[in-house]
């Protein structure tokens, strides 16, 4: 592996960092990438009050997520900001309190479940391609891919993890979540925190948010208590109330984290994946000869998913070139720190940007083209050099779960719906995490 590039100089601190708070908050990627190639593999911002350091480099980024994992907690004022609706959840909590949620959940997503979790996901898939084709008189049919894939996976979430049907306002959830998305992004990097009683369109649509997703997660939470007292259901909502001894608060705090975080990233990982199929017919063609091949159309298994290399290696290359979790949470330094040479005092910020390291030719020659073989090899790159799911101690807890998910809908959908090509990819969107700008309108052949 090659070693980092070290390079002596840092931005200018103008005004505290200012012009690079200012630059962050309008397009943080391409920010991001400025400042490896003008600085190198680490680089010290001035951020306000706070030192933040930009690691890019697989060397410092093993060091900071499992050599030195201990030193660090989780940035304090996002936490405090994501703790206003999810509550003192397993994102949020630190130390023994955060191993102690991790165990109670961690049940949830063993391998013996998956099975029953990934028939769901095919069942509401097939469920979506119906709709589809008993709403249209033509062949083809044009709908926001971002938004339905959202709604669709927000559906298998709250059935494979809730036990509970797919909720009526399922788009106005969505809608819901985007602005808790934007309000995290917004209130995290602004030097100042306006109240929420203020009369302003910003803090009213944040009250409206807050207010739907209590009433979705409470409601879930109130079901399935009363239904656990009848029979178990081996769920995650299941595990989470017997592990929290019935605690309405503590399991409705972790049903927050879990249902936003775990259908908002397997969402955006298939809007990426069909807009890039659709932007490289022989990609796509690949794929679907795969299915036809495999699956002879059939509903996709589990059990089958190893016999489909190419649809596997292409949801891995789109989560190399457009990761949902396009930058790590960020940790704040809870002790002094030495990451190979790296010192950090008390205090200090540290950042890993896996959109940025995902897109380095030292690790992905040609890293700019989407070229799924290159999973279908051994890998050539670090292990801590492709991180999509995050590493160390904190690493995705459903990671399996999103990939079975991601690519048995991909599976079921490619084999009954065909994305007509599009010019161009959108431009991404980085907040909470990495969505198309704008939606994602496409148009769709019913095979």
């Amino acid at each position: 592996m090659t070693e980092p590039r070290l390079l002596p100089s840092n931005p200018s601190a103008l005004m505290l960092g200012l012009d690079s708070l200012v630059a962050i908050r309008s397009d943080q990627l391409s920010f991001y990438a400025r400042m490896q190639e003008k600085h190198g593999d680490h680089v010290i911002l001035r951020l306000g009050p706070y030192r933040s350091h930009l690691f890019f480099h697989p060397i410092h980024i093993e060091a900071l997520l499992a050599g030195n994992s201990g030193s660090f907690i989780r940035f304090k004022k996002l936490t405090d900001v994501v703790r206003q609706w999810n509550g003192n959840s397993l994102l949020v909590e630190e130390g023994e309190s955060w191993r102690t949620r991790r165990r109670k959940v961690l049940p949830a997503f063993q391998t013996r479940r998956l099975p029953a979790y990934g028939q769901a996901a095919v069942l509401e898939a097939e469920q979506l391609c119906r709709s589809m084709r008993d709403a249209q008189a033509s062949a083809t049919v044009r709908f926001d891919t971002d938004a339905v894939m959202a709604k669709l996976t927000l559906d298998i979430a709250t059935r494979t993890l809730f036990g509970a049907p797919p909720r009526e306002n399922g788009f106005e959830i969505e809608r819901a979540i985007q602005i808790l998305s934007d309000t995290a992004f917004s209130e995290s990097t602004s030097p100042v925190t306006l109240p929420d009683w203020l009369p302003l369109e910003r803090k009213r649509k944040k009250r409206w948010a807050m207010l739907v997703m209590d009433d979705l997660v409470s409601g879930l939470v109130r079901a399935g208590i009363a239904r656990e007292e009848n029979a178990s259901s081996g769920d995650l909502l299941g595990s989470l109330i017997e592990h929290h001894e019935g605690d309405f608060t503590d399991i409705r705090n972790d049903v927050m984290c879990l249902l936003i975080a775990g259908h908002e990233t397997s969402g955006a990982l298939l809007s990426w994946l069909f807009a890039c199929l659709a932007t490289l017919p022989e990609c796509l063609g690949a794929v679907q000869d795969e299915l036809r091949l495999v699956l002879g159309g059939a509903s996709p298994t589990p059990e089958v998913i190893s016999e489909l290399p190419v649809l596997r290696a292409t949801i891995n290359e789109t989560l190399r070139l457009h990761p949902p979790a396009y930058t790590l949470f960020l940790r704040e330094a809870a002790e002094p720190v030495d990451l190979n040479g790296v010192k950090l005092a008390k205090g200090d910020l540290a950042q890993i940007i896996p959109f940025t390291t995902h897109r380095d030719p030292r690790f992905f020659p040609d890293p700019a083209a989407f070229d799924p073989k290159r999973f279908l090899k051994d890998p050539t790159w670090p292990q801590f050099g492709y991180l999509p799911f995050g590493a160390g101690p904190r690493v995705c807890i459903g990671q399996n779960f999103g990939l079975m998910e991601s690519c048995l809908v991909a599976a079921t959908i490619l084999q009954r719906m065909s994305p007509l090509p599009i010019k161009n990819l959108p431009r991404p969107s980085a907040k909470f995490s990495l969505r198309p700008a704008g939606g994602l309108a496409m148009d769709w052949r019913l095979v």
